[in-house]
């Protein structure tokens, strides 16, 4: 399964993990995007892939999630969608400040609890959750996304401690800034 698969990082995962063989669950806002994508993977490298257009943060995450995965061993979650609220702290809306919370935190969570127990159950998988450089240290005009991509960080480890002896492999990527179609379109609104 690769979260936030439409576009950038994500879709480059989805991309590299299909010319391996692997059959693909896509998650993402975007049902356009991912079906375009899931052709394209489909045609190129020969393997199944499904799709499911949702908001990861919005709420009934993890009942969507559940039926999509009925029936399916999902071997491998790519954490991959993030929001961020961009400018000063307080002149963006809480709103904003919120969903950063949800989709970068609370899908996170959901997602690793339910794919992760699967996993752990089977004694196999891995969880790799994308974070961010930004994710060691506060940072001005990001501080809700700062603070959302430390927790992704230290959820990793603490579930590598916790899992590796149930054969489940957890790793926290913490990427810099990376030219991405998200990252192109993100620019501080004052």
């Amino acid at each position: 399964m690769v979260a936030g698969a439409s576009a950038g990082l994500g879709e480059a995962f989805a991309r590299a993990l299909a010319a391996r063989g692997l059959h693909l669950l896509l998650l993402a806002r975007r049902g356009d995007a991912l079906a375009r994508l899931a052709d394209d993977l489909r045609r190129a490298h020969g393997v199944e892939v499904r799709t499911l257009a949702l908001d990861l943060g919005a709420p009934g995450l993890e009942a969507a999630v559940r039926g999509a995965v009925a029936g399916l061993e999902v071997g491998l979650l790519v954490h991959n969608a993030a929001a961020s609220a961009i400018g000063p702290f307080l002149d963006r809306p809480l709103s904003a400040q919120l969903e950063v919370l949800e989709v970068n935190c609370r899908s996170t969570l959901v997602l690793c609890h339910l794919l992760g127990g699967e996993m752990a159950r089977r004694g196999r998988g891995g969880l790799l959750l994308m974070a961010s450089l930004a994710g060691g240290q506060g940072n001005p005009w990001l501080a809700s996304y700062a603070a959302s991509k430390a927790f992704e960080i230290v959820l990793a480890e603490g579930l590598w401690a916790e899992l590796r002896g149930r054969g489940v492999d957890v790793l926290a990527c913490r990427a810099g800034a990376t030219r991405t179609p998200g990252f192109a379109a993100s620019r501080p609104r004052a």
